[in-house]
């Protein structure tokens, strides 16, 4: 189907009067177009129509970013680069996401625009904070705060707070964490900013649970739920459903955890969120895995494993690969876990993601000791993994590493 010469006039000029529109190529825009007008031709409703257009533009969206040459981004403003390379970063391609994000600060410094550098430093930081390279990440958000100082812009200056407190609590530093996150929820107080509060009481929620104090964490993320409702921001919402689920998992109440993370599934797929969708199927396989239900657990896995295969988040397909190793370890199929441990460990080698390659050499150690009885490749496991939790400072998991090889 050919689109008329009026309907691409009408494409160009939208691209014009909408900043996000106007950073698609036109030939992906009438490709979405196509997409919105046949679903209309099915039965849809316009409203129906306009979802499936911005449903492929998403979907389009890290592939266009990835595949971007340098021409078009020397065209682009700062804040465009770090928009792009955010969306990079949420799909787990990071070395491309790295490269829009010095892009970005490169821009920023040139033209002596603090807020540019304050949010491209600001995502390098959490970015590394992404690959497991904590004291980076610190050092990067702590310059990011410096700048955000500077200007007076609270709003940056809490969304920092926020990724530093998330910095220390993949540290397992939780009480560190917590006043971090504290100090983002006065200033979006302040700002009357319900979506940061939102956010940032899920983290608290987190930060919580991984201390152990489930029915706080639980309580922030209701309160997180909430605000998310009153805003309509689906999205959020199918997150926080998610981190309920994850709540009540780790108080044991496994039914009520499967039911949030089906109502997560569920609006994910309503909106075409292939990502979140994954990681409820993820989830999903986690809780059959601890309940033993192995054949429905690997069933789960395989989903999210697909999904995040075609989006190419390559962190994500790293972890559904650990995630199934753990499967056929419990199975005693100990040939296909160790395939699938070795499949993960080149993918988190090559995007150099430190800390998850500490957790798969501590699994790798224990698969080693419990059911192949080599002693020596057992240690050796151990003993990559804790030089590498030392590495990123998971000093918690280092301490742990470190008595595992003491009891060997």
């Amino acid at each position: 189907m050919q689109i008329p010469e009026e309907i691409k006039a009408a494409l160009a000029r939208l691209k014009e009067k909408d900043a996000n529109l106007g950073q698609f190529p036109i030939g992906v825009l009438e490709a979405a177009w196509l997409a919105g007008v046949k679903v209309q031709a099915e039965g849809a409703t316009q409203e129906e129509a306009s979802l499936i257009f911005m449903t492929v533009l998403e979907r389009k969206r890290p592939q266009i970013a990835a595949s971007m040459p340098d021409s078009e981004l020397a065209k682009m403003s700062a804040e465009e680069c770090c928009t792009w390379g955010q969306t990079l970063m949420n799909s787990g391609q990071w070395q491309e996401a790295d490269r829009w994000f010095l892009v970005a600060l490169e821009k920023g410094e040139n033209a002596g625009d603090l807020t540019a550098q304050c949010q491209a430093v600001g995502a390098l930081g959490h970015l590394c904070r992404e690959r497991g390279d904590f004291p980076q990440a610190m050092v990067l958000l702590q310059k990011a705060l410096q700048l955000g100082e500077r200007l007076g812009d609270r709003r940056l200056q809490g969304v920092i707070h926020d990724q530093i407190g998330n910095t220390l609590a993949a540290q397992g530093q939780y009480p560190e964490a917590v006043q971090r996150y504290k100090k983002c929820i006065e200033i979006a107080q302040e700002n009357e900013d319900k979506e940061m509060q939102s956010a940032v009481y899920c983290n608290l929620g987190m930060a919580y649970g991984l201390q152990g104090d489930f029915n706080q964490a639980i309580e922030f993320y209701e309160m997180s739920l909430a605000l998310h409702s009153m805003l309509g921001n689906d999205h959020g919402a199918a997150e926080v459903y998610g981190n309920l689920g994850i709540g009540y998992k780790d108080q044991g109440r496994y039914d009520c955890a499967e039911q949030m993370y089906l109502k997560s599934l569920e609006i994910a797929e309503r909106l075409g969120d292939e990502s979140t969708t994954a990681s409820q199927y993820s989830n999903l396989g986690n809780i059959h895995l601890i309940q033993g239900r192995l054949d429905e657990a690997i069933q789960m896995l395989e989903k999210a494993l697909e999904i995040m295969q075609r989006i190419g988040d390559e962190p994500g397909v790293a972890r559904q690969y650990g995630n199934l190793a753990n499967c056929y370890h419990q199975k005693g199929d100990v040939r296909r876990a160790l395939v699938f441990y070795f499949k993960a460990g080149n993918i988190l080698e090559r995007i150099a993601d430190f800390h998850g390659a500490a957790k798969l050499y501590f699994n790798l150690g224990v698969l080693y000791r419990d059911e192949i009885g080599e002693q020596g490749e057992a240690r050796k496991n151990f003993e990559k993994a804790k030089t590498l939790f030392e590495i990123v400072g998971d000093v918690r998991n280092a301490q742990r590493a470190a008595q595992t090889l003491r009891d060997l």
